[in-house]
């Protein structure tokens, strides 16, 4: 499926709920916790699976801002969305933050260059993000940008951690003779674990003047919350008076303590006046106070009863604030400094081939606690249809908002533990993923993909093997189209990047997919490089049931005009062809073919006009004319077996319209031959009624065909043979009798519409006849 991240603890992690990122690289000298706020990370974090098919970058913004008193301009970040499907997608966008009381951010402080947005198949369309840094009170804030289509659908988020500081306030200029130094004072009572914790700070006044001055000290400070208050007084010390001689300086000693203060930032000023009554000097304060903290050992087990032999990373995740913590343990001991409040704890631990998803939901109140995350508890985690032999492969991983641990492994090697209640209301979740394959080369081949989500919690039963009338059965027959007689399959759903299989044509392989999966096939088959054809079923949605599926069923046919290539006349009188490079099999699906040509020729009164390969381009007179395009493709004589030359003529009308531009009725043929067998072979002297079906230009209307004529032809093309047609309730029917001899049976097949207009379509070896 696809490689494993190189590193030994084996475990994944990625900070959003959409795309996992593996941890590499881990640094042995981390001594301490480190809070994934602001703080550099021990490690680099790099994608782990292919792209999904709608993207938000970056998944994480963390934005530090100064507050300002005054209008200043917004602060930018812009936002990147990338669109990878066929189509456009229509996005919304909402920002939604909280303070860390969990009330809602002024809506000022984060805003949006456009709420909604379109953006383009296969390409990028962004936004900006713009910061406010006044008129908001200062503070940290925290939640997301989340990105929906237009029906609501949820398609990603940017999560956004934005630290809206104040500033330190510059000094006012001193009065007198006397300076203090330094010109202001931070102090961090912010350091985990030590809730007495006591900083001293000195401030040196120094005197120019020529007599002594006595100064009377006092601090004025602030404390945080929606009204300033005044700071508790134990938070400083200061003394009463100072006296700074002539020509000479004093030092002053500030004791700072952060026992029984509440945590926050608390700002103000010390003040320095003088007895002389011409002196003062005023020195900015500020001062962070840490939250109280206590110690979490974690002690982790392998499935052996023993520490895990490789360096482990466990996470914890404030369910209360949405704080992030990290260690990474070696030999199977680390401790979590945390402040109170309720935490998933989480890991993934290797033993062996295997891993264990653990997961502990721990309320940390006034006390140390010793956590003990044991993969013995584990209960297996298994995904895999019943009665289907085929080897599996386990992905199941837990998941926050912030990250998301993964355990993987060969089914039966992959387990699961939670502790903590039965259902949890955060927006946490366990999803399982199940996948296996078995190659189709010395008879049918078989594949899987289930996947399971529980929101909130790991449930307590972990084992699935559901039946296949649970399922979407598809079986998936391959027909014989070329010369190289193998393929491969790439299966692809679910979060399952590719699941590649290798095939024998003609061949059956049977896909077992979870109803309600989006997911993709693609068949490739050829010679070499640049000899290669593949064909495809994109994005298709799972629905539970049987059914059948025939690939490369004859007639194969010349693929459709795209929506940004429809044959057209411009309001100038250019007319535009592009030959579609694409060929389509008898159920609708499309392919493509290396080294196929495609030749345009263009007539009028019995002239040629123009020519092109692969694109024509044309002036067209204004006055009405019948024009004649004919379309002569020939496929790669190296891989094709069937349809290897086919020719499309149209006739047509057209003439000029003011400030119009025009779609041409260059209609294509879709023709499907029933009772063929996996070799697109029809039994010698049978008869085939062959339902043909008019494919209409995108977003002209289909039209209503008049008459048609069929001729059939032996000897590819050499000599040709009238057929019947008949409109049989509005699906018109050629009927062939099939020659006695094996060989080929190629197809001419001229249809008009009600307004005149013709195409006319040969295929040469449209289908076999044989046993």
């Amino acid at each position: 499926m696809r490689g494993r991240a190189g590193i030994a603890v084996l475990a994944t992690l990625t900070l959003t709920a959409n795309t996992l990122m593996a941890v590499q690289g881990a640094s042995s000298a981390v001594a301490e916790t480190t809070p994934v706020d602001g703080a550099s990370r021990p490690y680099e974090v790099t994608s782990k699976r292919a792209k999904e098919p709608f993207t938000v970058a970056p998944r994480r913004m963390v934005v530090p801002l100064t507050w300002s008193e005054s209008a200043v301009e917004p602060a930018s970040r812009a936002i990147t969305y990338r669109n990878d499907t066929s189509k456009d997608q229509e996005i919304r966008l909402r920002v939604k933050l909280r303070d860390r009381s969990g009330n809602a951010a002024p809506a000022a402080l984060a805003t949006l260059s456009a709420d909604s947005l379109t953006v383009p198949a296969g390409r990028e369309a962004g936004a900006k993000l713009e910061l406010r840094r006044h008129g908001v009170k200062p503070g940290a804030y925290r939640g997301t940008v989340q990105v929906t289509s237009a029906t609501g659908k949820p398609l990603g988020s940017t999560a956004l951690s934005i630290h809206l500081r104040a500033p330190v306030p510059a000094p006012a200029p001193p009065v007198g003779s006397v300076t203090a130094s330094p010109d202001s004072i931070t102090v961090d009572l912010a350091s985990p674990g030590i809730p007495d914790l006591t900083r001293r700070h000195t401030i040196t006044y120094r005197n120019t003047g020529p007599r002594p001055v006595t100064l009377r000290l006092a601090a004025d400070l602030t404390g945080p919350g929606e009204e300033p208050t005044e700071a508790p007084a134990e938070l400083l010390e200061v003394p009463d008076q100072v006296t700074v001689p002539r020509r000479g300086s004093a030092e002053v000693t500030l004791t700072f303590r952060g026992a029984g203060i509440p945590h926050g930032r608390y700002q103000g000023t010390l003040i320095a006046t003088g007895t002389d009554g011409a002196t003062k000097v005023t020195t900015p304060l500020a001062v962070d106070v840490g939250r109280e903290k206590y110690n979490v050992a974690v002690n982790l087990i392998d499935r052996n009863g023993v520490a895990p032999t490789q360096p482990t990373w466990v996470y914890a995740w404030s369910v209360t604030d949405g704080g992030r913590w990290e260690r990474r343990i070696e030999n199977g001991t680390g401790v979590f400094e945390l402040p109170p409040g309720v935490y998933d704890v989480t890991t993934a631990i290797a033993t062996g081939e295997g891993e264990t998803l653990i997961n502990h939901r721990i309320t940390v109140d006034d006390w140390d606690l010793d956590l003990v995350m044991d993969a013995r508890e584990g209960e297996p985690v298994e995904l895999s249809p019943q009665g289907v032999d085929v080897p599996g492969m386990i992905e199941a991983w837990y998941e926050t908002p912030w990250y998301r641990f993964t355990a993987e492994g060969p089914e039966g090697s992959v387990f699961a533990v939670w502790r903590g209640p039965g259902e949890v209301a955060e927006n946490v979740g366990f999803q399982v993923l199940g996948w296996g394959k078995r190659d189709a080369t010395d008879g049918p081949g078989a594949a899987y993909i289930l996947s399971r989500y529980f929101a909130g919690r790991i449930p307590s039963d972990t084992v699935w093997h559901p039946s296949p009338d649970e399922l979407s059965v598809t079986r998936n027959h391959f027909r014989s189209v070329n010369l190289s007689r193998s393929g491969g399959l790439n299966l692809t759903g679910g979060y399952v990047d590719s699941l590649r299989m290798d095939v024998t044509f003609p061949q059956t392989v049977t896909t077992y997919i979870e109803p309600g999966l989006t997911y993709s096939r693609e068949l490739g088959y050829g010679i070499a490089y640049e000899n290669w054809a593949q064909i495809a079923d994109y994005q298709a949605v799972a629905e539970q049931g049987e059914r059948d599926d025939v690939w490369n069923g004859a007639v194969l046919t010349p693929g459709d005009f795209g929506v940004g290539a429809k044959p057209r006349r411009s309001s100038g009188g250019q007319l535009s062809v592009v030959a579609p490079i694409t060929y389509v099999d008898s159920s609708g699906r499309t392919g493509s073919i290396d080294r196929t040509t495609n030749e345009l020729t263009l007539a009028a009164d019995g002239q040629t006009i123009a020519t092109g390969t692969g694109q024509l381009y044309a002036s067209l007179a204004p006055e009405s004319k019948r024009y004649t395009l004919t379309w002569d493709r020939t496929a790669n004589p190296e891989i094709a077996v069937f349809s290897t030359a086919t020719k499309t003529e149209w006739s047509f009308e057209s003439h000029h319209i003011d400030w119009e531009e025009q779609t041409l009725p260059l209609h294509l043929l879709r023709l499907a031959v029933p009772g063929l067998n996996d070799d697109n072979a029809a039994a010698p002297g049978s008869e085939s009624r062959i339902p043909v079906k008019v494919q209409p230009v995108e977003g002209l209307p289909t039209p209503e065909i008049t008459s048609m004529s069929v001729e059939t032809s032996a000897d590819d093309g050499g000599t040709w043979q009238a057929a019947s047609s008949a409109d049989e309730d509005g699906t018109w029917i050629a009927t062939v009798t099939n020659p006695d001899a094996p060989g080929f049976v190629s197809l001419r097949i001229t249809a008009t519409d009600a307004d005149g207009n013709t195409v006319a379509q040969t295929v040469v070896r449209a289908y076999k006849v044989g046993s």
